[in-house]
Parts: structure tokens; sequence; C-alpha cells
């Protein structure tokens, strides 16, 4: 993987713009229309399936996780390439603090990106807007994160 950060996360690569188990599909509580994974399940589709794997990592009080699911994931370009590029789990932080922990959550939302076999891309901190949400996902399903950076990426586009 092509990283330059120190520490293994993507943050030096996605700027933010603001520093369990759920629904299996349809229309979510929260307005999306995101096929939400449970976690065991989920990951054991991305590795038949042969997908990448979208982690979430939310709780109900979170501000900045109302906000991404009231906006970024009610974009159709975002909700339309997740379904057809990704397994989307969601991980509820107050119900499921096992995972958070394994998973090194510090703050909310935290987006995590995997491979197809699960081991770890990185991650992305905070709110991020449905534009560069939707080129992160890009970046990650192209495996362009082998090759270049993100912002080498986005001058492709």
């Amino acid at each position: 993987m092509y990283n330059n950060s120190k520490s293994g996360s993507m943050t030096g690569f996605f700027p933010s713009k603001v520093s369990g188990k759920a629904e299996l599909s349809g229309q979510n509580g929260d307005g999306s229309n995101i096929a939400w994974q449970d976690y065991n399940q989920g990951m054991a589709m991305a590795k038949t399936q042969g997908k990448h794997v979208f982690l979430y990592f939310h709780a109900d009080w979170c501000t900045y996780c109302r906000k991404l699911k009231k906006t970024t994931f009610k974009d159709e370009a975002v909700l339309s390439y997740l379904r057809d590029n990704f397994i989307s789990i969601a991980v509820d932080t107050d119900k499921n603090q096992k995972l958070s922990t394994q998973w090194k959550v510090k703050g909310l939302p935290t987006l995590w990106f995997l491979e197809p076999d699960n081991s770890k891309i990185s991650s992305i901190p905070g709110y991020v807007e449905k534009k560069q949400f939707l080129n992160i996902l890009k970046y990650i399903h192209t495996k362009s994160y082998s090759k270049m950076t993100f912002n080498e990426f986005v001058k492709t586009l």
C-alpha cells in the first residue's frame, strides 16, 4: 500500500471538513438506504464476494455521525457506489465496545476501509462530505492506494 503517513491511517490523505448489528437492508432508521450488514456476516460476505469493506463506527449521540447520515449517506452517487462495490458494515460503539476496542476507535465517526480478505487498508476519523467520500470510495475500489497518494488520485479525476 502506498502510504506516506507514520500511523498507517489515511488521515493525511483525506482531510475531513470537520475534525453491532444494524438493519440488514432497505430503509434504515437513519434515513439512509445503505444495506448495512452485521459485522461477522459482512466480513464473510466480503471474502466470498471479493468486495472491499466499508466499516462505519458510530453512536446515536454523535453529532457528526448524524450529519454523515443526513448528508453523505443520502447522496445517490454515494449510495450506488457503495451498493455496487463495497460490503458496508455499521457498528454502534455503545452496543459493541469490544469491536470498538479491537479497531482502536478513539473518536466518532470512524470510517475503516478493508481489503476483501479483511486486511486493513486504512481509517478516516470524522465527518467527510459527499464529494470527498465518493472520491475516497473510488480510490479504494480501484486499488489506487497501492500506486499513489489520494491527492495524486484526485488529480486524475
